[in-house]
């Protein structure tokens, strides 16, 4: 039986223990520091409490924003500001609020088109939350409730039920009793003082090496260069960020946000020498393609890239090295290309092959290139175009495109479509009559507040007010019932009451105009140039796109060749023009 006895005993244990966690108090709520400090003292809230609002209805002028409190199946919650204080009022969802009103994408706030008389509902004030006094009169406090992320002030009665005034916030307290422990408030949790020590050293350490990476970032992207955290390199253009990002459009066009955990551990001299390092090697990738087909172009790349191994200034020794080594082959790649060339009677001008002899006889009668391939006198050179065959086009100043008045609006607004720009339109609660027929309220719809028999002798019984008075009649006599009818409503049954939704004027209001959506507001359109066709471009009319007037120059022997005028360049390009 000592087994039985053992697990009674066990049984009984955790039976104690279960009670005892179910009964055990929820964990106490941590106070926080209040978002206004206030000297005269805090009110809290022992239970939840409503404010009565000091007045029935607001009238909500057109054109208003206003934050949604709660957004439920049935109305609208909005918080409103009258005289400096917060009041909360109530918009249905019916057709004629609706129609006047458009509730943004996030939903936190409602824009009004039209005027709305909205009711006014009891401001509520949650239980256990503490409101700071900044202010007061002799019947209210005025006091800071946090709503929708935002401090608003009510009004809070001085004869309010259910308020505890404090000097002191819960915090302030709460605070008190820590700090007599040794902890202090750190990062939204009290810790001991020689932990504080240590985090604030490494926040401080952590915001250096934060703030050091943000200047590498920024300096990189000034000057062109990205360096990722992986090795890649991007070049482009710096187009604005804030203190942890940047925004940066690369040479694709592609525009992306790049942050602090993008990059590497690197410094910004190293990063720029990469970046140089990276767009040489690029240019001599291009030219080894181009060795055979394009010998010329490929130069012109070897040429470009010495520049940016100029620009290599570093004294990291693998840096040093990528540089000599490019460098070393874009002589080499210069040296090949001259002597391929050299070999079938070719030299290069301009990054233009020419037959030696052809191109000494061209300097020699001081002739002049354009467009790479067409040789002229500099007299014959076009002014007006300056050899590039083309000119700006004048209509749309070379943009290739015009700007054409809207048609569907004026100056970017356009009649309300709602009320077709009257301004304002029939009420749809009393169909624009201004009045509504409620049920008569003293005869309950009868049209007869009273009645009585009438006999032909004698005296008479009445009926009034549910009260009979009985008096002596003869037997033999029949009576009449005869109805005195309802003063208020004249017998009708219904009586008329001023539509509370137009004030009686059976009109709503509405705005006149709205943003035109055809051309969003902007009161005209851009439309290809009619004159260029969008390109900004015209074919020079004094030259008629050849760049020069007359006959290009010809080395003998060549005559017949036709010029290829203003070098065969396309349309929209601008010509190259040099002298020997």
């Amino acid at each position: 039986m000592d087994w039985l006895k053992i697990s009674s005993a066990i049984f009984a244990f955790s039976a104690f223990q279960f009670f005892s966690f179910c009964q055990a108090p929820p964990p106490v709520k941590t106070p926080q520091p209040p978002a206004i400090e206030s000297k005269t003292g805090y009110l809290t809230a022992s239970a939840d409490i409503e404010l009565l609002p000091e007045m029935p209805k607001i009238f909500i002028a057109p054109q208003t924003t206003l934050p949604v409190m709660e957004d439920s199946r049935e109305n609208y919650l909005v918080l409103v500001i009258i005289d400096s204080f917060a009041a909360c009022c109530r918009i249905p969802k019916y057709q004629k609020y609706m129609v006047m009103t458009e509730l943004s994408r996030d939903g936190k706030s409602i824009y009004f088109r039209g005027g709305i008389e909205a009711e006014l509902i009891p401001f509520k004030i949650f239980s256990g939350e503490e409101m700071p006094i900044t202010g007061e009169d002799s019947k209210n406090y005025f006091v800071s409730v946090l709503r929708r992320k935002a401090n608003m002030t009510v009004k809070m009665p001085k004869q309010a039920e259910n308020v505890a005034f404090s000097r002191e916030s819960a915090y302030a307290k709460f605070a008190a009793e820590q700090r007599g422990k040794g902890l202090e408030y750190y990062g939204g949790a009290w810790v001991s003082g020689d932990k504080v020590s240590d985090l604030r050293s490494s926040q401080l350490s952590a915001e250096s090496e934060k703030q050091r990476k943000w200047d590498t970032l920024k300096a990189m992207a000034e000057a062109g260069i990205i360096v990722l955290k992986d090795g890649k390199i991007i070049h482009g253009a710096y187009k604005g960020g804030d203190k942890t990002s940047v925004f940066f459009e690369s040479d694709g066009g592609d525009t992306r946000l790049y942050g602090i955990e993008d990059i590497g551990d690197i410094e910004y001299g190293k990063a720029v020498a990469l970046g140089n390092l990276d767009s040489a090697g690029r240019l001599v990738l291009k030219a080894e393609k181009l060795m055979d087909s394009s010998p010329g172009e490929a130069k012109k790349y070897l040429d470009q890239a010495e520049p940016f191994l100029k620009k290599v200034v570093s004294p990291l020794p693998d840096i040093r090295e990528k540089s000599t080594g490019i460098g070393a082959v874009i002589a080499e790649m210069s040296g090949n290309i001259e002597g391929k060339l050299r070999e079938k009677g070719l030299v290069l001008f301009n990054y233009e092959t020419f037959p030696e002899d052809v191109l000494n006889y061209h300097r020699e009668k001081g002739h002049m290139l354009i467009g790479g391939k067409t040789w002229i006198n500099p007299e014959q050179l076009c002014r007006r175009c300056s050899g590039g065959g083309e000119i700006s086009c004048i209509k749309c100043q070379g943009a290739g495109k015009i700007n054409r008045k809207c048609e569907k609006c004026q100056n970017g607004r356009m009649a309300c479509r709602i009320c077709d720009g009257k301004g304002y339109r029939p009420c749809n609660f009393c169909n624009g009559v201004g009045e509504l027929l409620r049920t008569c309220a003293r005869c309950g719809g009868s049209g007869v507040v009273s009645g009585y028999y009438s006999y032909p002798s004698g005296p008479s019984l009445y009926l009034s007010s549910g009260a009979i008075v009985v008096g002596g009649f003869s037997p033999w006599c029949y009576s009449n019932f005869i109805t005195r009818a309802c003063s208020v409503c004249g017998g009708s049954g219904n009586m008329s009451i001023a539509c509370s939704s137009c004030g009686g004027t059976g009109n709503l209001i509405c705005s006149k105009t709205e943003k035109c959506s055809f051309c969003n507001g902007a009161g005209f359109l851009k439309t290809a140039c009619s004159d260029c066709d969008g390109k900004g471009r015209l074919i020079c009319p004094a030259c008629f796109g050849k760049g020069y007037k007359g006959e290009a120059q010809k080395y003998p022997g060549q005559e017949g060749v036709p010029d290829s005028g203003a070098g065969g360049i396309s349309r929209g390009a601008k010509s190259q023009t040099l002298l020997p």
